[in-house]
């Protein structure tokens, strides 16, 4: 949904950070944004939910399948994904991601929004934080 590049970079005002501390930089961001969509979403989740979610992380074989069920081919979810994945249809990768769009979907229906929220909140925290960033570079 939003990708961490050098765009991104520009977006904040971190253009100018030495090209060697950009990728370092970005690591951080996503992992930030990672943790900070996670701990919103498991706001609103129950445990059991949690603990299915983290077999679905996991790569529970039986999770999974039980979650994109037996007719996966005709979802609406999965054609979406075979346009826009990077991994091989089929694969345990591909499934994997399949079944975390449908659980999520069912799950967390505001998960998109909460990631949307997630990363202006953390653009803007960048963005009010650059010139002491660009002086730690």
């Amino acid at each position: 949904m939003f990708t961490l590049d050098d765009s991104f970079l520009d977006m904040v005002g971190l253009s100018d950070m030495p090209a060697e501390q950009k990728n370092n930089f970005l690591a951080y961001a996503q992992d930030q944004l990672e943790v900070r969509v996670g701990e919103k979403m498991s706001n609103d989740l129950s445990d059991a939910q949690l603990e299915e979610f983290e077999r679905i992380i996991d790569n529970d074989k039986d999770m999974i399948n039980a979650v994109i069920g037996d007719n996966y081919k005709e979802d609406q979810l999965y054609q979406a994904l075979l346009r826009n994945s990077e991994a091989e249809e089929g694969s345990d990768e591909f499934l994997g991601e399949l079944a975390t769009a449908k659980w999520l979907n069912l799950n967390c229906p505001q998960y998109q929004d909460i990631i949307r929220d997630t990363f202006q909140e953390l653009r803007d925290e960048i963005f009010a934080q650059k010139d002491a960033i660009l002086a730690n570079s």
